[in-house]
């Protein structure tokens, strides 16, 4: 890696790390918010339930920031590894799992382009839901993919989030995103035209790479992963998610069934593309 291209990786990495320093307990807190990402929460943790081992498998969750999906899983029996970029984050993953009664099997601080403390074939089952959508550089998103390859155990699934270039266009109709006026309209042809959000307003998010859906699996497959699932976290309702909180209150009786309605119909190829969030299923062989 070349010196300058070295200096602007550092520098994205410390991007990263300084959004999550301001914003840990939000993250924490994100994915039970009901318009943020209680239904992404609920959706993935049904895909990823289906195809998770037995108890007592090892587990790791790089990029898991704050533990929702670790605490989820240990929970359950698993031996599961925590890891993360952020000394914040994962502060936040020690205490809550603490809190919980819950034990993690270790908690580190890592980079998700270079696994090299795990010996290949370490994990019966990975989590990466949130890296990719942090680099920039296409190199090192084939790292991060090569390197959940390569420490994932044979016949084993790996779980991987992704952000959906096609919301760009539904996002900038969205009055209630305070930064888009016509005065940062040059965000959003960056957003759709370049597939990088980056946007002004400090502590709303790091820059970030968005991918059209059509383009997961062969990113993932160039790594050796054959393709079994790829869903939308928010199914049919990413935009209607107030409506679903105020449905879960007023019709408790009907919202277990439309939530069960929803994960069905997450896998549907005709509904991927409206998804804010992407989760890809793949299997090493």
């Amino acid at each position: 890696m070349t010196d300058a291209k070295t200096s602007e990786h550092e520098k994205s990495m410390r991007r990263v790390r300084g959004f999550y320093q301001i914003s840990a307990q939000r993250e924490w807190e994100r994915l039970e918010h009901p318009t943020q990402g209680a239904l992404e929460f609920a959706i993935n943790k049904a895909w990823i339930q289906k195809f998770l081992p037995e108890s007592g498998a090892r587990i790791l969750d790089i990029g898991g920031g704050p533990g929702r999906y670790s605490i989820w899983l240990a929970a359950q029996g698993y031996r599961v590894t925590l890891a993360d970029l952020s000394p914040d984050l994962l502060a936040i993953a020690r205490e809550k799992a603490s809190e919980g009664g819950v034990e993690l099997e270790d908690v580190v601080e890592v980079n998700a382009v270079d696994l090299s403390q795990f010996a290949e074939d370490s994990f019966d089952a990975i989590l990466c839901l949130g890296p990719m959508y942090h680099l920039l550089e296409e190199s090192d998103r084939e790292a991060v993919a090569g390197e959940v390859f390569r420490v994932l155990k044979p016949v084993g699934h790996a779980f991987v989030a992704f952000l959906n270039h096609l919301s760009a266009l539904r996002a900038v109709v969205n009055q209630d995103i305070p930064f888009f006026t016509p005065y940062t309209f040059d965000i959003v042809k960056h957003w759709h035209h370049d597939h990088v959000m980056d946007f002004p307003v400090a502590g709303i998010f790091s820059p970030a790479w968005v991918v059209h859906p059509r383009d997961v699996p062969p990113l993932m497959e160039r790594h050796g992963f054959r393709t079994v699932e790829l869903v939308s976290s928010q199914s049919v309702a990413g935009d209607v998610q107030g409506h679903l909180a105020l449905f879960a209150e007023r019709q408790p009786e009907l919202y277990r069934w439309v939530i069960d309605e929803l994960v069905k119909l997450a896998n549907d190829p005709t509904i991927i593309g409206s998804a804010w969030h992407l989760l890809y299923i793949g299997r090493k062989p």
